[in-house]
C-alpha cells in the first residue's frame, strides 16, 4: 500500500496479492517542491553492470587503430556506433594469468582469480570484486544490493573445474574472499527475486490460461496512485508498468512453449531459444534499473570454454571450437560474428536506457557498463590486449567517445580501479594492479 504525502518517498512500493511487491520508477512527485538540490540527489543514483563474454574476442576486430576521440568502430563495435558519445574503449591491457579458461573469468572483476593451490579446496579463496565495492557505495536502500545473472547452468558448484572448485567458473561476483554470489540463470527466478514470489507454478499456469498478469494484483493500488500524479508522472508510471508487463509476456510465452501443464511448485526451466534468454535478461535489468530495484548487476554471457552454438546468427559450431580459429579467415569471421552479436544485445539495452527518462536526464547517463573477457585471442589463450569496452557516463565521471591506450601494457586490474573511482570507490590495490587507469 502506498502512502501519499506532500511528496512520495523514493522507496514507495505497490503491494499486491501472492506476495507481489512493485517498486516505482523515479517520479517528479518524489521531489519536494522548490528543492532543486533534492531533485538532483533524488534523480541521480549511479548504476553499474558488467558483461562477460567467454573464449576471448579477436583484438583486431575490436580495438581501434587510433587513440583518443573520434576513433573508428571496428567490426565487433559497429552495433554501438550510435552510442559513440557514451563509448570508451581501452586497449593494450594484460589480463591476469591463471588456469587456461577458469582464471580468465574468475579474475575479470577482481584482477586476481583463485588464490591458493589448485586441488587444495580448503586453501582456495578469491577476492572481493569491483561490482561489490560499487554496490556498497551506491546500493543505498535498494531492495537488492546486486543481481547476478547468466545464460548457462552448470548445475551445482560441487567438484573440480581445471583443478579448482567450480564456483570460480559459476560467477563473476565475490562478496568477499570466500563468498561467491550465485548466478541466476532462470529469468523467472530473477523476476520473482525482483517482485516477490507471485504464486506456485500451478498459479502461474492458471494465470496463463486466464491471461492474468502479476500487475493485476496491484492494479487497484496502481490506479489510486495514478490519480494523484500529474500527466508527466502518469506517463512514466505507465511506461514502467508496460515494461514489466513486456517481460512477463516474454516469460509467459517461453513457459507456454516449454510446457502445456505446469504442476510442480518451482519455476520451470530455461528459455529454449538463446536469443530469447538474452533479450529477457536485459529487459529484466532495464526494469530493475528503472524501478531502482538494484543499481548493480553482473551478466555471465557464457561460461569459459562454453560450447554453445550460435546457429541463430549463422554460427552452428561450438563457440569454444570457433575461438580456436587457426587464423582461418572463414572461422575468424564466425568468431567475430559471435562478438558482434553480444555487442548488439548490449547496445540494444543501452539504447533503451538512453530512451528512459529519469529526472532531467536518462538512465544511461547515470550508468556505466563494462563489456569484456579475460583473454583476447582465444586461439592461443592470449591474455595481452584484453577486450575492454565501457558504455555510459556514470553521471559525468566518464567522458565517452574515447579510446585509451595503455602504453605499458598495464594489468586489467588498473582499469577496475578506474571504474571504481568513477563511482567514488577509492581502492589503493586490487589484484595485480600497478596503478589506476583514469576514465575522466
Amino acid at each position: 500500500m502506498f502512502i501519499t504525502k506532500k511528496h512520495l518517498s523514493r522507496r514507495t512500493f505497490l503491494v499486491g496479492t501472492f506476495g507481489a511487491t512493485v517498486a516505482l520508477p523515479f517520479l517528479d512527485a518524489m521531489v519536494p517542491a522548490l528543492t532543486a538540490q533534492s531533485r538532483t540527489a533524488a534523480a541521480g543514483p549511479l548504476r553499474f553492470g558488467a558483461m562477460y563474454i567467454p573464449n576471448g574476442v579477436y583484438p583486431d576486430y575490436l580495438h581501434p587503430d587510433t587513440p583518443g576521440r573520434d576513433f573508428e568502430f571496428k567490426r565487433i563495435m559497429q552495433p554501438a556506433a550510435g552510442l559513440r558519445d557514451y563509448v570508451t574503449q581501452v586497449s593494450k591491457m594484460t589480463a591476469p594469468q591463471g588456469s587456461v579458461h577458469l582464471g580468465a573469468s574468475a579474475a575479470f572483476l577482481n584482477g586476481t582469480g583463485p588464490v591458493g593451490k589448485a586441488g587444495d579446496f580448503t586453501a582456495l579463496v578469491s577476492k572481493k570484486t569491483i561490482d561489490q565495492y560499487i554496490a556498497d557505495k551506491v546500493g543505498g536502500d535498494t531492495p537488492l544490493k546486486s543481481i547476478e545473472i547468466g545464460t548457462e547452468d552448470m548445475g551445482t558448484s560441487a567438484g573440480a573445474c581445471d583443478g579448482f572448485p567450480c564456483a570460480f567458473f559459476n560467477t563473476l561476483a565475490w562478496r568477499d574472499d570466500t563468498s561467491p554470489l550465485p548466478v541466476g540463470v532462470n529469468p523467472r527466478v530473477t523476476f520473482e527475486r525482483m517482485f516477490g514470489e507471485v504464486g506456485s507454478n500451478k498459479q502461474r499456469a492458471n494465470n496463463l490460461k486466464a491471461k492474468q498478469s502479476m500487475l493485476d494484483s496491484v492494479l487497484e493500488e496502481t490506479n489510486k496512485l495514478r490519480r494523484t500524479l500529474g500527466p508527466s508522472d502518469g506517463a512514466i508510471l505507465d511506461e514502467y508498468m508496460g515494461n514489466i508487463r513486456q517481460v512477463e509476456q516474454q516469460l509467459d510465452r517461453m513457459e507456454t512453449r516449454m510446457s502445456k501443464s505446469v504442476d510442480v511448485d518451482a519455476p520451470i526451466g530455461l528459455p529454449e531459444l538463446f536469443d530469447d534468454h538474452m533479450t529477457i535478461s536485459y529487459n529484466l535489468m532495464h526494469v530493475a534499473f528503472q524501478g531502482d530495484i538494484t543499481r548493480v548487476f553482473t551478466f555471465l554471457l557464457g561460461h569459459e570454454a562454453s560450447s554453445r552454438s550460435y546457429a541463430h546468427i549463422g554460427v552452428p559450431e561450438a563457440h569454444h571450437s570457433i575461438s580456436h580459429h587457426a587464423n582461418n579467415p572463414e572461422t575468424l569471421a564466425k568468431y567475430a560474428k559471435i562478438g558482434t552479436y553480444q555487442m548488439a544485445k548490449l547496445a540494444e539495452f543501452a539504447e533503451k536506457l538512453r530512451n528512459t527518462k529519469e529526472g532531467d536526464s536518462n538512465i544511461l547517463d547515470k550508468s556505466l557498463f563494462y563489456f569484456g573477457s579475460g583473454m583476447s585471442n582465444g586461439n592461443v589463450h592470449d591474455r595481452k590486449n584484453a577486450p575492454a569496452v565501457l558504455i555510459g557516463r556514470a553521471g559525468g565521471t566518464v567522458k565517452g567517445n574515447n579510446h585509451i591506450v595503455s602504453t605499458k601494457e598495464e594489468p586489467t586490474a588498473n582499469l577496475l580501479l578506474g571504474i571504481g573511482e568513477a563511482f567514488g570507490v577509492q581502492i589503493d590495490k586490487m589484484g595485480t594492479s600497478t596503478g589506476k587507469i583514469s576514465l575522466a
